[in-house]
């Protein structure tokens, strides 16, 4: 692992075209305090030739550079992973403590999952990845003909943010907050009116311990319903006895064979290779990440959570498994 980027964090900043990311990414650079620990990548998609140099600093003196004329997630992967290094070492170069967070401001296109896979040519860097989605308040993602790419960065999201909040009814904010909650009962849900609180919740470094997941509240009686996507679904299978780590390892894969990218976002706590701790499993669509070590050793409630589209409960019931489940739906 290369020590002048150990602990920093890669936030992939995600959300539809105008749903604030930019003005997100600017209120954190206006914190004095956080700017000169940050560095920024912007990607767009625009007639600018693709440049991949890093700008020395900007005029707030945060290390910037922009990735132009392509979608990161398909067509940039080589020219994301070049300015990442350069990032990391003109940091070095410069005699300075690693950067605390890389954001990459993807376009309004983008998928985080397909931008993960990228990011595995950067393993030596010991990066920490983190999702963020926006959440336009005053318009739905999920009503128009894009609401297949708003879905992979909000179902991806570790933290999705709450954005043009002043434009709505509080009403609309409440349905707002149950509508992510319904299709991402994964995400830290960012609700805050000040833009500057907003945010440095937003790129707070997300606890990969907070996988208590509660079933979405859809509404009080006579009170307005938030209006879900139908192709969504959002699933618990809890592990009955003690499962072998192979036999899960198996199972999951298994799972993301039969599902491929119906498969959208996992999150699993289960025993570890010795049985006596307790290790955290997640992936974005089938991109899995390392398992990961927990401190607590309580592995009495273990459970997976699946979000999946176009895909029914009996079907994930039929994939093959020697685990003991029981799934239920975290949507009735």
């Amino acid at each position: 692992m290369s020590k002048e980027a150990s602990g920093t964090r890669f936030v992939i900043l995600a959300g539809k075209l105008g749903s604030g990311k930019t003005s997100l990414v600017e209120a954190l650079l206006d914190a004095s305090d956080l700017a000169s620990t940050t560095g920024v990548i912007v990607n767009e998609i625009g007639a600018i030739n693709i440049d991949g140099a890093v700008l020395s600093q900007s005029a707030r003196g945060v290390a910037m550079a922009t990735l132009s004329n392509g979608c990161v997630c398909c067509s940039l992967t080589n020219d994301l992973v070049t300015t990442v290094e350069e990032l990391v070492a003109s940091r070095a170069q410069e005699a300075l403590p690693p950067f605390e967070r890389i954001i990459l401001e993807c376009s309004g296109l983008s998928r985080p999952g397909q931008v993960m896979g990228s990011l595995a040519q950067l393993s030596q860097l010991g990066l920490r990845v983190q999702i963020v989605s926006t959440y336009d308040c005053s318009r739905s993602p999920l009503g128009d003909d894009e609401s297949d790419d708003a879905i992979a960065q909000l179902t991806a999201a570790h933290s999705i943010v709450l954005t043009k909040v002043d434009l709505v009814s509080p009403t609309r904010r409440a349905q707002a907050v149950e509508q992510v909650n319904a299709i991402n009962p994964l995400a830290r849900v960012v609700n805050e009116f000040s833009s500057t609180v907003r945010a440095r919740m937003a790129f707070r470094d997300a606890d990969p311990q907070s996988v208590t997941i509660v079933p979405p509240v859809i509404g009080e009686p006579g009170q307005p319903r938030a209006l879900l996507h139908p192709r969504i679904r959002v699933f618990r299978a809890r592990f009955v006895n003690i499962p072998e780590w192979e036999q899960v390892l198996d199972w999951f894969e298994n799972i993301a064979g039969a599902t491929g990218d119906r498969l959208l976002r996992m999150k699993a706590i289960v025993a570890g290779p010795m049985g006596s701790d307790r290790v955290l499993i997640q992936s974005v669509g089938s991109t899995f990440a390392a398992p990961r070590r927990l401190a607590s050793s309580d592995i009495h409630d273990m459970s997976a959570v699946f979000i999946v589209r176009d895909c029914a409960m009996a079907e994930l019931e039929e994939v093959p498994t020697e685990c003991d489940v029981r799934w239920t739906s975290l949507q009735n």
